[in-house]
């Protein structure tokens, strides 16, 4: 692996690198739900405005549902509704959350997403879980779709998180597993690694 000789922070996404993902399980459990199966084409659908007005915090988590019970055409409660919409997250190994705080003694860690309210209180949770300490205790801040309004690969999302977080894009790394958003942090400057099934966030070599 490179050897990134400047490199001083240090931006991961989340789904499909801190945390595995099983949408299937999401899916599975909305069509539990009665939801009709032309809905569940993933990732076409679920890249809708509803979506991603969702998660760029133009509407309310109520509002979401409401307009997806209006979409698939069924009722259900909040709670079955929030179950299987934040089933797809699914695990976060605890290696990598011994990783991440081993990180955190040399870089400024940060966390660069596109999320949703629901899926970040989950996500919170989990994280405490599996480490046995909460996320500030080795992030520096997490930049959230939902909270910013700006989401990937749109390069105001990265525009944003260097101002705030007050970096340096030549360094800093940027993992993810979007192709898409590696390409567009990497064209503002980032050092980037493309998270794939054969490179995880495990595997890099993040050695100065």
């Amino acid at each position: 692996m490179k050897n990134f000789s400047s490199l001083k922070n240090i931006v991961f996404d989340l789904g499909g690198v801190i945390l595995d993902l099983d949408v299937n399980g999401t899916l599975e459990l909305f069509l539990n739900l009665g939801f009709p199966k032309e809905l569940l084409s993933y990732p076409e659908n679920f890249y809708t405005d509803i979506f991603f007005n969702y998660e760029t915090g133009k509407v309310t988590t109520d509002a979401f549902r409401d307009s997806i019970r209006e979409l698939a055409g069924v009722h259900f409660s909040n709670s079955e509704f929030d179950e299987a919409w934040c089933t797809m997250l699914s695990r976060i190994p605890r290696k990598r959350t011994e990783l991440l705080k081993d990180l955190s003694a040399v870089y400024n860690l940060y966390i660069l997403s596109n999320t949703s309210e629901l899926h970040i209180n989950r996500f919170n949770t989990m994280f405490h879980e599996a480490a046995g300490f909460p996320l500030s205790e080795v992030f520096q801040h997490g930049f959230y779709s939902h909270e910013t309004g700006y989401h990937k690969p749109d390069q105001a999302a990265f525009k944003h998180l260097l101002k705030n977080a007050g970096i340096r894009a030549e360094e800093t790394l940027f993992l993810d597993d979007n192709i898409h958003n590696v390409k567009a942090a990497k064209e503002l400057g980032f050092n980037v690694i493309h998270i794939t099934d054969n490179l995880r966030m495990e595997d890099v070599g993040y050695d100065r």
